[in-house]
């Protein structure tokens, strides 16, 4: 997992500190930079297979609820706003919206340690990258109100 055809990618999202109903964007679309244990990054156009997965929100105060990661090859067009409903292709920008969409990773509901709230899980996603990069939005499940801290949504992935 950690040879060069191992890569890891870090996204911090940051939400305003007010209530977001279910299926809102947590923060703007964020950029997913994938590298390997040598700082490199996978070729242009690499198929991925995304392994696992792990949620981290600096903060004693638990959010409760699923998170879904909505995964683009591109910056998405939509351009949704914090605290807006996610949606996959409204509007004028709906068929590149479709067209980037590289699908979801469920998040489960993140568990209090305390200060610090976290969940990890196993995931076997495949992604295709335009570049070498992907994009995401944040979506929480339930309607909640966000810590205007980063939550930190990390991936392992493996070339395929």
């Amino acid at each position: 997992m950690y040879g060069t055809n191992g890569y890891v990618a870090t996204a911090t999202f940051t939400p305003a500190a007010t209530s977001h109903t279910a299926g809102d964007a947590n923060g703007a679309a964020t950029e997913f930079v994938f590298l390997n244990k040598d700082g490199a990054p996978p070729p242009v156009g690499s198929q991925l297979r995304i392994l696992w997965s792990s949620m981290q929100i600096n903060s004693a105060t638990i959010e409760t609820t699923a998170w879904t990661v909505h995964l683009y090859n591109v910056t998405p067009p939509s351009a949704i706003a914090d605290d807006a409903a996610w949606d996959l292709g409204a509007g004028g920008t709906a068929t590149a919206d479709r067209a980037a969409y590289l699908g979801s990773i469920a998040i489960a509901q993140i568990v209090d340690f305390g200060t610090t709230q976290y969940i990890e899980g196993v995931q076997t996603k495949l992604i295709k990258l335009s570049g070498t990069s992907a994009f995401g939005y944040l979506v929480n499940g339930t309607t909640l109100t966000t810590q205007a801290v980063g939550h930190i949504i990390t991936l392992q992935a493996e070339a395929i």
